[in-house]
């Protein structure tokens, strides 16, 4: 497993650098010498256990708190001037969204234009209410009583205002029911179609992070244990099959450049390139060996994620 290079030279390219990041609190070190670099565009995920350190590191690169150590650089501008200049061109949702609670969606929303001195008028409410699928009469709904679902969509909302290029959400699913959650991840994929808008999620679920992330960084205890491609952080792609003969169908296969990862009294399971297992039938029947049962597996995260922290999943849980 990898961790990508902790920073460019000029920054072009990437939404976040960060290097050495620390922060400790009396003996707790929270996070411990991280260095990652996120590039502009697309969802990055930021995994791993709660308490791991995800929450203070989204912290201090919205500026709430400090680091004890390290350099940021934030959407190609460092230094504390640089970083208070590039805040402005930031979205940031930390734990739950507070609003006013007697104040409708779309009351709201206008309340936070003013405290974020953005200019965009009621047209920029309207489209933000209908971005996050809360026009109509739910723009009219009292805070107080939205679902927790609105209430996450509201929030969302809120970190659009002025049109940011990068975007900090922490567990924006948390609480959510089934529905709820797919609402919400289709919401975050939306927001960075373009390629010019990044959006940083942090979360505990490798489901999520698969489903919604284009990269990710992996932190345990502090540490930053992996960073780059989601795919790259899980285990190969599988096919499982049974044969007229399995025993001479795993020989074949190896033959033939296949790898075999698991030959049981149940069957194999092979190495594949998705979309490929037909190969896997063409290959033995020119043997002779003929296919009963062929199913894909798919690719393991959760096993990438154990790789990685050393643990099973459900300490990610």
């Amino acid at each position: 497993m990898m961790v990508e290079p902790s920073a460019h030279p000029d920054g072009d390219g990437f939404a976040v650098i960060v290097s050495g990041l620390t922060k400790r609190f009396g003996r707790v070190t929270a996070v411990d010498d991280v260095s990652l670099v996120i590039p502009v565009g697309g969802v990055f995920g930021l995994l791993g256990p709660n308490g791991s350190g995800k929450t203070t590191m989204l912290s201090m690169l919205a500026g709430f708190i400090g680091p004890t150590a390290g350099a940021i650089t934030l959407l190609g501008k460092s230094g504390a001037d640089g970083r208070r200049a590039a805040r402005s061109g930031m979205g940031v949702l930390i734990e739950r969204p507070i609003f006013w609670p007697y104040l409708s969606c779309r009351d709201n929303l206008k309340c936070l234009q003013g405290v974020y001195e953005s200019d965009g008028g009621d047209t920029e409410i309207d489209d933000l209410l209908a971005t996050v699928g809360l026009d109509g009469d739910a723009s009219r709904r009292k805070f107080r009583a939205c679902s927790t679902g609105m209430k996450q969509r509201l929030g969302i909302a809120a970190t659009l205002l002025g049109d940011p290029s990068l975007l900090i959400l922490d567990e924006p699913t948390n609480g959510l029911d089934p529905a709820g959650i797919v609402e919400v991840r289709e919401l975050i994929r939306n927001l960075c179609n373009d390629g010019q808008r990044t959006v940083i999620l942090a979360s505990h679920l490798l489901g999520e992070v698969e489903q919604v992330c284009d990269r990710v960084g992996v932190l345990a205890r502090g540490r930053l244990l992996y960073s780059g491609p989601v795919a790259g952080m899980g285990a190969p792609a599988q096919a499982f099959l049974r044969t007229t003969d399995d025993e001479r169908a795993a020989t074949v296969l190896q033959d033939t450049g296949w790898q075999v990862a698991v030959q049981s009294a149940d069957g194999l399971e092979v190495v594949v390139t998705p979309g490929d297992e037909w190969q896997i039938s063409r290959d033995l029947a020119n043997s002779g060996i003929y296919v009963s049962e062929l199913r894909s597996l798919g690719s393991s995260l959760e096993a990438g994620f154990m790789e990685v922290t050393g643990g099973p999943e459900q300490n990610a849980a």
